[in-house]
């Protein structure tokens, strides 16, 4: 996604880096001593009076020129990485990639002739979910808006055109490419049945109802690539907490990226709508956290977040995922842990329950899980260590939090409880 972050006022955003990265350095110099005393009581508990506080306006200032000690509950490595202009938001996306086994040209080529066979005589021919691949007769391919492990995003144009129901107006769309050598015949093998039965019948049940068709390109710089057709919405929820963390500390300030609880009431509680669908439907995601979360208008000329709604996405592909990182239930790195085959792994509702409390500590913190811990060291979860939370945070919400990361599955609330809860404490 492009970033939107401004530059405000005559000084550069270089300018501000530069004086901001000065800053940080002349800060880290200090002793650890110094820099305790300087903490607050939001992030440490050390001072409970004082500037430093935390409490004016709820707001939280760990140093003299605003930026997050390391100790700070809304530290991140990760987005100090971004200020500083060490990482891209590309380069912080492409760390919650799949690793794939790279394919050569050759065999690249070999399975894009299969593929092209195997839409053609498996596929489209498909007793039940055949209607779905040739629903659409022609694609063109925009500009690319997104990237991951196997697939890029690209804005699209379908013929025929996809209008809104009752309104006539056109749906801005998006197709998700696959990349040259993933085999269209074991991608099948990803799609929950469930789902393409929906698809297939031509549902609007939610929230398979986003996806519009699936169609082979013959022709151009995608050729022999299959891609999914689907509806358009605005950044992915990951990208929208950086920028509101950036934001801040461009502005030498940091804390919460939503100071709202009923704005954070409203984002958890969309999401935790669809996951209840989802999993209604018999289809575990297995990889839940906000950058899988797109952010979309409910009605124009708005800038509240109340007036927008959630979507999960990247189900569409779930039997075959392996999760991401911390994210990943206890359960789920413990198999790990043992040697368990990624194709023999076990996931459960109970899994995606976890993922949720995750996402949700992203979305009060604007961090991401154990930032900066070694991704396979999955000790710390299998402990039962938990990231820290805001020594403030809504307590309703920090039970719900702590809740779905249970370590015992058993413990975890259902997505029909969770999203029950979240509206109720909604006045959205």
């Amino acid at each position: 996604m492009e970033s939107t972050v401004g530059t405000g006022g005559a000084t550069s955003i270089d300018q501000k880096l530069k004086q901001i990265d000065l800053d940080l350095k002349d800060y880290t110099s200090n002793t650890d001593e110094i820099e305790i005393e300087q903490l607050c009581d939001r992030c440490s508990g050390v001072r409970s009076s004082g500037p430093c506080s935390g409490k004016e306006k709820g707001t939280c200032c760990c140093t003299p020129n605003g930026l997050p000690s390391p100790l700070c509950v809304y530290y991140s490595p990760r987005i100090m990485g971004l200020l500083k202009g060490e990482k891209t938001e590309f380069d912080t996306a492409r760390e919650h990639w799949t690793v794939l086994d790279p394919e050569s040209k050759a065999e690249a080529e070999k399975i894009a002739e299969e593929n092209r066979k195997y839409f053609d005589e498996v596929l489209s021919n498909h007793p039940e979910w055949g209607a779905f691949f040739t629903r659409i007769q022609h694609l063109e391919v925009g500009d690319k808006i997104g990237e991951g492990a196997q697939a890029e995003i690209f804005a699209a144009i379908s013929s025929p055109r996809m209008v809104v129901p009752g309104i006539g107006y056109e749906v801005e769309l998006v197709a998700k490419v696959w990349k040259a050598g993933v085999s269209l015949k074991h991608l099948e093998q990803q799609w929950p049945p469930e789902m393409m039965y929906q698809l297939s019948q031509g549902s609007k049940m939610l929230p398979f109802k986003n996806i519009y068709g699936g169609v082979f390109i013959r022709e151009g710089e995608f050729k022999n690539r299959f891609a999914f057709i689907m509806k358009r919405y605005g950044n992915d929820l990951r990208t929208c907490l950086d920028h509101h963390m950036l934001g801040l500390l461009q502005k030498k300030s940091h804390g919460p990226p939503f100071k709202d609880i009923q704005n954070i009431y409203h984002v958890l509680w969309t999401t935790a709508f669809d996951l209840e669908m989802l999993h209604g439907c018999g289809v575990v995601h297995r990889d839940i956290k906000a950058s899988n979360v797109l952010m979309g208008r409910e009605r124009k000329y708005t800038s509240y977040v109340r007036d927008i709604t959630s979507f999960v996405i990247d189900y569409e592909c779930s039997v075959g995922v392996v999760g991401t990182r911390f994210w990943r239930a206890p359960e789920i790195l413990e198999q790990l842990q043992k040697g368990v085959p990624s194709c023999e792994l076990v996931f459960t509702k109970e899994a995606d329950i976890y993922s949720f409390g995750m996402m949700c500590y992203e979305v009060v913190t604007g961090c991401i899980p154990f930032d900066g811990h070694p991704q396979n060291d999955y000790g710390i979860v299998l402990k039962e260590e938990r990231p820290r939370l805001p020594v403030d945070l809504d307590l309703d919400l920090k039970t719900i939090i702590v809740e779905c990361w249970h370590q015992d599955p058993h413990f975890r609330p259902s997505a029909s409880m969770l999203q029950k809860k979240l509206r109720s404490f909604s006045n959205y």
